[in-house]
């Protein structure tokens, strides 16, 4: 008995680590999706409410779409200071 569940326990394993990886696969293949949805002038919204997902991955996604805007376009004037007026 306790061979046969041994033997169960591994098989659940193989599966954890298959399922863990088309997981992965399919976060990026949405990351991806979100880029182009971004791209193209789509809200987080919208490309959540088209997946058919929850209130969490809409949080996540704004929260990296806000990161993402912060490193690309950094506050200039609070690094250098306000132009000289006139």
């Amino acid at each position: 008995m306790s061979d046969e569940i041994r033997r169960e326990l591994e098989a659940a394993r193989v599966e954890a680590r298959r399922l863990a990886a088309d997981q992965q696969a399919w976060r990026t293949h949405v990351s991806e999706l979100f880029e182009r949805g971004r791209a193209a002038g789509l809200t987080t919204e919208e490309m959540v409410e088209g997946l058919g997902l929850g209130g969490k991955w809409t949080e996540h996604q704004a929260k990296r779409a806000a990161m993402r805007a912060r490193l690309v376009s950094p506050p200039w004037p609070f690094l250098f200071g306000a132009p000289p007026g006139p």
